[in-house]
């Protein structure tokens, strides 16, 4: 059987519609670019739908394997204790199971955005724009 992925994008969630915009768009930009992973999205906090609810929409799906992947800078409260209890990750894997009509579901954890090159062009694009 061949692996089926899904892809899990975490979001901190505001009650500022565009905050949640940008989250939806990234993951409609990584789903157009690859259509054969399973394309979710879910928010810590103030929106929907919820990480729990998110990470359930995935039944149905097929998928063998999901990235949960917080699309935040660096790490902090959220992304050390919140999504992984959510998730109800191994602390010491930070890795999880879910089941899924009758399977066994994998959770892998990705990092945060992190110090990149290609955020530092981002940045450097930005203040460009704006020069």
């Amino acid at each position: 059987m061949s692996e089926k992925i899904g892809i899990l994008a975490i979001g901190h969630g505001s009650r500022l519609p565009y905050s949640n915009q940008v989250v939806t768009e990234l993951a409609n930009m990584i789903s157009e670019k690859h259509p054969e992973y399973v394309i979710k999205i879910g928010f810590v906090e103030h929106s929907e739908p919820t990480v729990e609810e998110a990470l359930m929409s995935f039944k149905g799906t097929g998928v063998t394997k999901i990235a949960a992947t917080p699309v935040f800078m660096a790490s902090g409260v959220h992304l050390t204790e919140d999504i992984p209890g959510f998730l109800k990750l191994d602390p010491e894997t930070n890795e999880g199971e879910i089941e899924f009509d009758g399977q066994n579901v994998k959770i892998v954890y990705a990092k945060p955005l992190g110090s990149d090159r290609l955020i530092a062009d981002i940045i450097f694009k930005r203040a460009q724009e704006a020069l």
